[in-house]
């Protein structure tokens, strides 16, 4: 196995995942656990938050979502995205936080120094990529697959539940 391809076990469903660039491939094979590399410089970790919303206007309809970074303190911007039509409420939930963490990922020189926290006013993703509930869907569940081969590239990751209030405050609706 190259670099380019690593082995992990999805904690919602078990299945292990040979992971690519973009995409898991099943896999029956245990996953190979590498040592943690030593080094002789030690950087401090690097604490971003990701506050997301997303939602649609129907169910299914015109789908929408906002976030908001905050990195090493510092609140930005919330930034807005339209996704086009047929969406779910919950699509529009996962792809507003998978957009999120991409952009987290394109910023970051070295994202195993990142601690990424989520805050969400969705139990259903919070919960669904915490591993607390199924995944019934299989529109889902690609989705929770995409996240986590994501979500794994950081050196640690966390998602909390808040109330709609606080999404509100932050982004604005």
């Amino acid at each position: 196995m190259n670099a380019a391809h690593q082995r992990v076990r999805c904690p919602c469903c078990g299945e292990v995942f040979t992971l690519t660039a973009d995409m898991y491939v099943a896999d029956e094979s245990p996953p190979a656990v590498a040592p943690p590399a030593e080094s002789a410089v030690s950087y401090p970790p690097v604490p971003i938050h990701i506050i997301f919303d997303g939602g649609s206007i129907g169910n299914p309809g015109q789908g929408y979502g906002s976030y908001q970074l905050s990195v090493r303190g510092k609140v930005e911007q919330p930034k807005r995205i339209q996704f086009g039509a047929g969406y779910t409420n919950n699509e529009a939930e996962y792809d507003t936080l998978i957009t999120a963490v991409e952009a987290v990922l394109r910023r970051a020189k070295d994202p195993k120094r990142v601690q990424l926290e989520i805050r969400g006013d969705s139990q259903l993703v919070i919960k669904q990529i915490k591993g607390e509930w199924k995944i019934k869907e299989p529109r889902m569940l690609e989705r929770v697959r995409r996240l986590h081969a994501l979500l794994q590239q950081f050196g640690s990751w966390n998602a909390e539940w808040h109330g709609r209030d606080n999404s509100v405050k932050a982004l604005g609706h």
